[in-house]
C-alpha cells in the first residue's frame, strides 16, 4: 500500500493535480513577484546619483564664476592706478571694459551684468532691465494726452493717459498701472530717462521694438511707430563711460567699490562650493555602507544647499508647472 501510495503520489504530481497545483502556483506567483522587484530600478539609488552629477556641476559652475571674476578684477585692478596718475585726462580705453563686460557677464554668462556671481543669487526672480532713450514722457506738458504702447511679441497693447501737467510721479503711477498685466515695472534711471523691468523669461518682449502712437504731441499721430529699447548698460560699460567723460575721481570710487565687492563675492564661492564639496562627498562615501536613511538625511542636506542657488527656482518652476517626478525634474536640469 506505501509503494502505491508513492506511484500515484508521483503520478499526481506530473499530472497537477488540485493540491499540488496550488502549491507551485504559490510558488510561481512568489518567484514573479521576486523578479518583478528584481527588475524594478532603484528609484531612491537612481535619485542619489542625479543629485550627484548636479552637484558636481554646480561646483563647476561654481569655479567658472571665480575664473570670471578673477579674470574682471585682475583688469580693475590694472586700470586703478591709471586713475590716480591721469588727473583732469580722459582714458582712452577702446571699449576694453565693455569688451570684458560681454564676455564674462550677460545672456548664459556667469556673471549678472552687475558683476554679482548668477549661482548666488537665489531663487529671487531674475530682471531684465531696458532704456526709453529717445522718447521724453517725463517732463510736463501742458496738454493732456493718450499713448498706446503695443508688444508685437505678445500681441498685447495698453493704452496710458496723462493729465496736463502732470508730474514725475504721476506719469510713473499710471505707467506702472497701465503696464501691471505685462509684467512691467517703470522706473527712473540715474540719467533721467525711463527703465523698463521685466522678468528674464520674458525678455523677448522689449527685446523687439514697441510700437508707440500718441496724439501728436510727444510723438506723431496716426500709424504706431516702433522704438526699440536699449538694454541697460552693466557696471564696466558705466566705469568706461564715466571715464570717458573725464569723471576719474568718481569712477575712481567705483573702480575701488567694485573691487571690494568682487572679493567678497569670490569668497561667498569658495565657501559655498567647499560646503556642497564636502557634503557630496559624505553621501558618496556613505552610500553603500550606511542606513538609506542616514544616506536620505545627508541628500536632504546636500538638496538645502543647492538649493539655495538658482537651482532651486527651476526645480520650483518644473514641479509647478508640470506633473512629473523630482528625480525626472532633477535629471531635465542637469
Amino acid at each position: 500500500m506505501q509503494i502505491q501510495s508513492t506511484r500515484l503520489g508521483k503520478v499526481g504530481e506530473a499530472g497537477q493535480t488540485p493540491a499540488s497545483q496550488g502549491v507551485s502556483s504559490g510558488k510561481a506567483s512568489k518567484s514573479a513577484r521576486s523578479q518583478s522587484r528584481e527588475r524594478q530600478p532603484d528609484l531612491n539609488r537612481f535619485e542619489r546619483w542625479v543629485l550627484i552629477g548636479t552637484t558636481q556641476q554646480r561646483i563647476s559652475s561654481a569655479q567658472s564664476s571665480e575664473q570670471a571674476l578673477g579674470v574682471a578684477w585682475n583688469e580693475l585692478k590694472r586700470l586703478e592706478p591709471q586713475l590716480g596718475r591721469q588727473q583732469n585726462k580722459a582714458l582712452e580705453l577702446n571699449g576694453r571694459l565693455q569688451q570684458l563686460e560681454e564676455k564674462i557677464s550677460g545672456d548664459n554668462r556667469p556673471l549678472t551684468r552687475e558683476l554679482q556671481p548668477r549661482l548666488l543669487q537665489g531663487s529671487a526672480p531674475q530682471l531684465a532691465h531696458y532704456r526709453l532713450d529717445k522718447i521724453d514722457l517725463l517732463t510736463p506738458r501742458s496738454e493732456s494726452e493718450r499713448i498706446l504702447l503695443s508688444f508685437p511679441v505678445s500681441g498685447s497693447s495698453v493704452e496710458v493717459q496723462f493729465p496736463a501737467n502732470a508730474s514725475e510721479e504721476e506719469v510713473l503711477r499710471r505707467l506702472n498701472t497701465a503696464l501691471q498685466g505685462e509684467k512691467i515695472q517703470v522706473k527712473r534711471d540715474g540719467k533721467g530717462a525711463l527703465e523698463f523691468s521685466l522678468p528674464e523669461e520674458l525678455r523677448r518682449k522689449l527685446d523687439e521694438p514697441v510700437l508707440l502712437r500718441g496724439e501728436g504731441i510727444r510723438m506723431p499721430a496716426g500709424n504706431p511707430i516702433p522704438v526699440r529699447l536699449s538694454q541697460r548698460e552693466g557696471v564696466l560699460s558705466r566705469i568706461e563711460d564715466g571715464l570717458a567723460r573725464g569723471e576719474l575721481r568718481q569712477e575712481q570710487k567705483r573702480v575701488h567699490q567694485l573691487l571690494n565687492e568682487i572679493e567678497q563675492s569670490v569668497r561667498k564661492l569658495k565657501q559655498y562650493r567647499q560646503n556642497v564639496l564636502s557634503q557630496l562627498e559624505k553621501v558618496r562615501a556613505r552610500t553603500q555602507v550606511t542606513t538609506s536613511q542616514d544616506v536620505e538625511q545627508l541628500q536632504s542636506r546636500l538638496s538645502e544647499t543647492l538649493n539655495s542657488g538658482g537651482f532651486a527656482g527651476a526645480m520650483s518652476g518644473l514641479l509647478a508647472q508640470a506633473n512629473v517626478s523630482r528625480q525626472t525634474v532633477v535629471a531635465l536640469l542637469t
